[in-house]
């Protein structure tokens, strides 16, 4: 029993050491080189270091091979390990498509089509594997087989929507990092409850270097956590979603990510491509930036300016989170 405890826990404590350090070490270098950002929900506009997420993925990464090699050496066993790989390759696949993108900056990165194409060719990883039960839950239908076009299909658009969705709902000091932390937290309860435990253990690894991650990420924020970090994320989150066979509970899951993908179309629609930023005044209180409602953070900013009459960016990034909570409930009575 020692043997299955160590090998729980020491990935745990590395995954949150290693992006803790590498993401401390980060921040002076990111000001020093000009990886840097505006803070566009205060009104000073502070710089801040970008590309803060992609150690966390790191830290991530780091922490999956020591299980690897704790089960490989220590359990003598190979067992789920094309699928630990598999998720290994995806994540920093889509990792290194984020940093690209990061690279390129905020307003010259890739085209919204190019982050389509490419998280769908990304999800090769999980595709050439055939994983998942081509029977699938689905809200409102029932059972469904898809056959060969589950993993030929399905699989690859589940990856396509959750990194990219993930990706949308963001732009606020600690606000991808806690949903990260909501939603890999909920997959990977709910694999342990199914008894596929080396999803929850990735779960866990995950979040323990989400939670370093948040230390230097919540408000006021040191670090942003860049496109890395949120595609990174969001195909971690569909891989486990597949591989778990957990596909009616996490669409329940994504309830805000579907919505802000409707508001998004809204915007369009509307002739606007819209910025989920508030407006600051001098008391770094925020107002909608449209007259319009076109992204979940905009709700927030207007459920709390009619509630409390103000809207600040902790009072939204607690809403949204609130929101996931319920949903999240929600996911575990039907899903």
């Amino acid at each position: 029993m020692y043997k299955e405890i160590l090998i729980a826990i020491l990935p745990l404590i590395l995954s949150f050491f290693v992006s803790y350090y590498l993401i401390k070490k980060w921040i002076p270098i990111a000001h020093r080189e000009g990886y840097v950002g505006r803070d566009m929900n205060k009104y000073n506009k502070p710089e801040v270091a970008e590309i803060g997420g992609l150690y966390a993925i790191i830290g991530i990464i780091f922490g999956i091979l020591l299980y690897i090699g704790l089960k490989v050496y220590i359990l003598k066993t190979t067992e789920d390990l094309i699928e630990v790989f598999s998720i290994l390759t995806l994540l920093s696949l889509t990792t290194i498509l984020g940093l690209f993108d990061d690279i390129l900056g905020w307003k010259k990165g890739l085209k919204p089509l190019q982050r389509v194409f490419l998280t769908f060719i990304l999800a090769l990883p999980l595709m050439i594997i055939s994983v998942g039960n081509s029977y699938v839950n689905l809200p409102f239908i029932g059972e469904v087989n898809f056959g060969i076009l589950y993993p030929l299909l399905i699989v690859p658009i589940a990856i396509m929507g959750t990194s990219n969705a993930f990706n949308m709902l963001a732009g606020y000091n600690g606000l991808e990092g806690s949903m990260g932390i909501l939603l890999i937290g909920a997959v990977g309860l709910e694999s342990y409850l199914t008894s596929n435990y080396y999803l929850a253990e990735i779960s866990l690894i995950t979040i323990f270097s989400i939670i370093a991650f948040l230390i230097f990420n919540w408000y006021p924020s040191k670090v942003f956590p860049g496109n890395s970090f949120t595609y990174g994320i969001g195909s971690l989150f569909g891989a486990i979603v597949i591989l778990g066979n957990l596909e009616k509970f996490g669409l329940i899951l994504f309830i805000l990510y579907f919505l802000e993908l409707i508001l998004f179309i809204r915007g369009l629609l509307n002739h606007v491509y819209k910025e989920n930023f508030g407006i600051p005044d001098e008391n770094n209180n925020l107002k909608e930036p449209y007259d319009k409602i076109y992204s979940i953070t905009h709700l927030a900013i207007r459920i709390n300016r009619k509630i409390f009459k103000k809207a600040t960016e902790k009072m939204v990034v607690y809403t949204i989170i609130l929101l996931q909570i319920i949903i999240t409930i929600f996911a575990f009575l039907y899903g």
